[in-house]
């Protein structure tokens, strides 16, 4: 995998539209951005809510190497990552391959 500012292979694309599709379904009517941050090694998923709300989801790469396209979306339900998204109330939520962590400010 060749993570960074432009993914560079096919499976990485899937992988991000798959995360991207899981927060379009959490979140209907939310504008779902998405941009690489080289500092952390993660791809950042700004979700904004109908009602002007900002949440951050940091999605870690080694995360997002762990699980092929198609079970992307079965591993962040299982997670709940939607769920932590909506109690962290601006913080972040950061996904690892260790789980789903709520940041303090």
């Amino acid at each position: 995998m060749a993570w960074g500012a432009d993914a560079n292979t096919e499976e990485e694309l899937e992988k991000l539209a798959a995360v991207r599709e899981y927060f379009q379904q959490q979140f209907p009517g939310a504008s779902i951005r998405d941009s690489y941050d080289s500092g952390r090694m993660a791809q950042v998923f700004l979700v904004e809510t109908d009602v002007s709300e900002l949440r951050d989801a940091v999605v870690s790469t080694e995360f997002l190497d762990e699980y092929p396209p198609e079970k992307m979306g079965k591993a962040l339900i299982g997670l709940r990552v939607a769920e932590h998204l909506r109690s962290a109330k601006g913080r972040e939520v950061v996904l690892t391959s260790w789980g789903v962590e709520e940041k303090e400010d």
